[in-house]
Formats: structure tokens, sequence, C-alpha cells
């Protein structure tokens, strides 16, 4: 018999599962380095350049995140999938 408070705690979203979380980082770390950037061209006198240098970093650096989270959580999901095993080979790695 399942635990029904166990089954309760599974659906319970935390960091690195929960969407919002996800969309907060897209937001934030872009729009951090482009103030970040605007803070050093009011430094340097070279307007909007560091502004839209760190912004496009910011928004590399999301998205390159953002794919190799989803790679990893597919990976997890594939593992053990017929269309994963290597032919030649059984489960356990020795060859047939």
């Amino acid at each position: 018999m399942r635990d029904p408070a166990r089954r309760l705690r599974s659906n319970i979203p935390t960091a690195s599962n929960d969407a919002f979380s996800y969309a907060v980082a897209m937001v934030l770390v872009p729009v951090l380095l482009g103030l970040l950037g605007a803070w050093i061209d009011s430094r340097l006198g070279t307007s909007p350049l560091c502004l839209l240098l760190f912004g496009a970093f910011g928004v590399a650096c999301t998205f390159a995140s953002a794919y190799y989270r989803y790679e990893s959580k597919i990976a997890r999901q594939d593992e053990g999938k017929p269309w994963n095993r290597r032919p030649g080979r059984a489960a356990g790695g020795e060859l047939r």
C-alpha cells in the first residue's frame, strides 16, 4: 500500500523543478546584468555599450542554462529506455 503523505510530498514543486523559479531566473539574470552594464556605462561614459553587452550575455547565459537543465532532465527520464541502449550490449553493460 502506498503512503498518501509521500504521494503529496512528491507533487510539491521544489526550486529545481518549479516553473516559477525558472521564469524568475530567466528575467532577473539579464535585468541585473543589464543594470550592472548601465552602471558601468555611467562610470566610463560609454552610454549603451556595456548595457547591451552585459544584457546580451545575461540572455545567452539564461538560455544556455535552460537548455542544459532540459537536457539533463530528459537524460534522467530516458535512462534505461530501449532507444538509449547500445546494440550488442546487455543491460549490465556486458557484451552478448
